[in-house]
This record gives C-alpha cells, structure tokens and sequence, in this order.
C-alpha cells in the first residue's frame, strides 16, 4: 500500500513530501495495531489537510512494501527526484540500515543538506548523526525521564494526555507547510516569467535568416577565460514548458555555487535577437537542456544554441539518456540532439561536470607515473574479506598499494568507520568494489557513496571496478557510474580476472 495523494501542492512534484526510515522502527507494539512511524504520519496528514485546507491538496509518499530481498532501487530513486521535502525518521536503526543510508546519500545528492528540504525527525536518540545530518534541526519525539534516561513518545501508541507527541507533531507540520507554500511560490513566480513565442512571427522567421552567419573576427569577442565560479556568469537557455522544471533545478544548482545565471528577464519581440546576443556578451559558457520538442514551428532551442555558437562560447548540452533519438522525427532536432557537445547523462551528473568545467584545474609538475604511486581501496563487506585478502595479495605482487576496509568491533564507532571510508574515497586512485556474498543494496551503497565523494576530490577515480561473483540468485545492481568497470569472474578465478583491472591503473 502507498500513502499518497493524487496530485502534489508545489508545482511540477509529483510528491510533496517522501518519508524515509527504517522498517523495525514501524513493527507494531502489543497493543497497537499499527507501527510507530505509519501512526506518526498518518497524524502528520491529518495536520497537514487541516492547515493547507483539505488533504486532498498534497502528496505524500511513503514506502511500505519495498523493504524486500528484491532491491528496487529505480523506483525508490524515482520517488525521491519527484519529490518536494523529505522527512526522514532518525533512529539507531536509520544509521546502520543499509536501505536507509542508500536512501539518505540519494536524497542528499538530490536536494542537498543546505536546502531547507530535510526535516529530521528524531524517532529515538542517536548518539552520534551522520556528519551530513549534524548540522540540521531535528524534531525530538523523545523525552528524558527522571532518571535521565531517554524515552520514546507514543510507546505503544500515542496517549491523548502525552501533549509532547502532539505538540512536536503540529510543529512538524507547521514547518513542513511553510516550506511547502515558500517552495510554491517560487515555482508560480517562476512559472510566470517562462517567456512564450509571440503569435506574430514575420520578425523571427526574419531573423532566423541569419542563424547561420558568424560574427565578424573583429566584432568577435574572445574566448572568455573563467576564473572562478562566484564570478562565472552562464547562460542557461530557455526551454520548452516539459523542461522547465529541469531548467529551474538547474539554475537553483548553479545559483546555490555562486554562478550568475542569464537571461534574468523575457525579451522583447522586437529585438529578441539584440537582447539575446548582448546577454551572451556577458556569458563565459552556454549550457542547454534538449529533448525532441523543437519548439513548435519556430526552433527557438536551435536559434539560442546557433547565436552562441555565433557570440564564440563554450557549449554544454544535455538530454535524457533514455531518449531514444531514432525515433526523434524532426531531422533538424536530432542533429542537435546528436551534436558532440551533447552529454545523455543523469541531469545531477551534468550539473556537477558544469562546476567542474568553470573551476580552473589547479596547476600541477607533470611527474612520471610508476606503480609505486597508486593506491586501490578494496572496499569489501565483511563477509567478502576473503576475497578482499587475495586481491589485496595480487596488487602487492604488482607493486601497487592497497587499502583494505577497517577492520570493525563492538567498540568501533560509526563516525570511525564513515571518516576511514570518507579518507579512503579521497585519497585513492582507484577502487574496486566486491559484491560476492554481500548485498545488491550495500554495493550500490557504496557506489552512491564515491559519486558524493568524486565532488570533493582534487582528480576523479581513475576506475571505479565491481568485482562480481556469477550467481543465479543474485540480484543484478541497479547503477552504472560512467567510469565503472564490471568484472564477472568466480572468485576462484581472481588470478585470470584482475589483470584487466590492473591494465586501466
């Protein structure tokens, strides 16, 4: 069963609210016939059709089936990019689930922990956050008693004279409305100022003449140099109503690393193409977003994308990786859609490559490469240390340096074991994941998880490798990173298999 409502209060969501926890923390006490979490949100709902006026003005997704053996890790990830705000349920379970991490590393990927966009609430105490959680606000649904000793509120069900419990709840509910209708707001404003095509187009169809002539070299103004993002300005061009929402995440991602988005304004008919080369004038980079939708009979995507190839800019371009183009009618559109400056990547991947390409690469001494000077992490669970061990024996027979996972106990701490994995990501060259008799889920954990870190490192991995053991029970992973390496091989076969790895190193 879902929890959801048909249609979503912030625009362009399909939900308005994605709730994330852990499943032991809904199994139902003696005594109650329903789970701590799915009684706190059912409340929540309550709340929130009272204080936006009908609960039929919101959506609200919560998963209840998908905590099986079978990951489905592309609709969980569906839910989340739809989404408005994320509630997650915060309990020692939360932290050392592995569903529970896939789903936080995803969100924050996402909406980022600086958005506004989390609201943690606090199920049970933890003793030490994730260090992406520290910093955010969290709603305490538990109390101290007399002793000092925490206590869960609602235990085995809410009581009607426990004023905490309600009290926490509508405050939840309170901010989560706020947000909703600021969220709102922004996007209608938004919406507003999307520029249409006039009904008359004698002067367009006059300028699209011109499209393809190129300004003179002496009018031609320079490559740009980009120094630093906070003193980048890009132009984001406009795009038809289905993209509208991808520009706008878009511009919110840049605008959130301090690059200056153009146009800030609609153009004027009369002079559509004056305004819109001298925005490009003060562009260092022209980014676009594409799909088959040409824009109706004139191409306005082709007319942007032809004045900045006319104004010298850099270009970036993107589009849905599963658009299929041979089924794109429009010749015209498919040849942009195919033009080498287009990326078919995930639309947060492209977003990150765009800071990447306006942050200056640091000035280095060319140093000649020797195996002494790589390191592998060979990030294995604890139940692939076997294997982890004969990998680990074959690069120090190559002369390569390895780094094995940290060897955990009932002392080791979770921030321990997240800051050594954190060095290991940074720090290495390469990485080699092993899924032999480990999960799906916590491999795919883990693949999240070096997508995250690549943002903080001077140089991306070199390889990220998956060892994969053949079974015929294992379930398949559900992500490819564009630098991944599958090996196949049976772990009796390391010897034969891991030189293909060795050969990218």
């Amino acid at each position: 069963m879902l929890i959801h409502a048909p249609k979503a209060y912030v625009p362009n969501c399909k939900h308005d609210i994605f709730v994330s926890y852990a499943r032991v923390d809904d199994e139902p006490f003696a005594g109650a016939d329903k789970g701590w979490v799915t009684t706190l949100i059912t409340g929540l709902k309550i709340l929130l059709g009272k204080k936006l006026g009908s609960p039929e003005l919101f959506s609200l997704w919560m998963d209840h089936e998908l905590r099986g053996n079978t990951p489905t890790t592309p609709h969980i990830c569906k839910q989340l990019e739809t989404s408005a705000l994320f509630v997650l349920i915060l309990s020692p379970a939360y932290e050392v689930s592995q569903w529970c991490q896939f789903e936080l590393n995803t969100l924050l990927a996402i909406a980022g922990k600086d958005s506004g966009r989390i609201f943690v609430v606090e199920h049970d105490i933890v003793e030490e956050r994730s260090p992406d959680l520290s910093d955010l606000l969290g709603y305490k649904f538990w109390v101290r008693n007399e002793f000092g000793q925490p206590r869960i509120l609602a235990i085995p069900k809410p009581n009607p004279e426990e004023f905490e419990y309600y009290q926490k709840l509508d405050d939840l509910a309170r901010q989560l409305v706020e947000k909703l209708k600021e969220l709102k707001q922004e996007a209608q404003a938004k919406l507003a100022t999307t520029p249409t095509l006039p009904s008359d187009y004698a002067d367009l169809i006059a300028a699209t003449t011109t499209l393809t002539t190129r300004l003179p070299a002496d009018e031609a103004d320079p490559t740009p140099t980009i120094t630093s993002p906070p003193t980048t300005t890009v132009f984001l061009a406009k795009v038809s109503e289905n993209l509208e929402k991808h520009r706008q995440e878009v511009k919110g991602y840049l605008e959130q690393q301090g690059v200056r988005i153009l146009p800030t304004k609609e153009y004027a008919f009369a002079t559509l193409q004056q305004s819109l080369d001298q925005d490009l004038k003060e562009c260092q980079l022209f980014v676009q977003l594409l799909n088959d939708n040409s824009g109706g009979f004139i191409n306005y995507p082709l007319f942007q994308y032809q004045r900045a190839q006319a104004a010298s800019l850099p270009i970036l371009q993107w589009r849905d990786p599963r658009l299929n183009l041979t089924t794109v009618t429009d010749s015209v559109q498919r040849t942009l859609l195919e033009a080498s400056t287009v990326m078919a990547v995930h639309l947060f991947e492209f977003q990150t490559y765009i800071i990447k390409y306006l942050t200056p690469a640091p000035v280095e001494i060319p140093k000649p490469t020797t195996a002494g000077d790589i390191l592998v992490f060979i990030n294995a669970a604890p139940e692939d240390m076997t294997l982890a061990h004969r990998i680990k024996d074959i690069l120090d027979a190559h002369g390569i340096g390895y780094s094995l996972p940290l060897e955990i106990s009932t002392s080791t701490k979770a921030a321990e074991i997240r800051n050594y994995l954190e060095q290991n990501l940074l720090y290495c060259d390469s990485i080699i994941v092993l899924y032999d008799n480990t999960s799906a889920v916590w491999v795919n954990e883990q693949l999240l998880y070096c997508r995250r870190m690549q943002r903080l490192r001077d140089q991306p991995l070199k390889i990220i490798a998956v060892y994969s053991t053949p079974s015929p029970n294992k379930p398949p992973l559900n992500i490819k990173l564009p630098n991944m390496q599958i090996l196949n091989c049976p772990a009796t076969q390391v010897e034969s298999c891991l030189p293909l790895f060795l050969q990218s190193l």
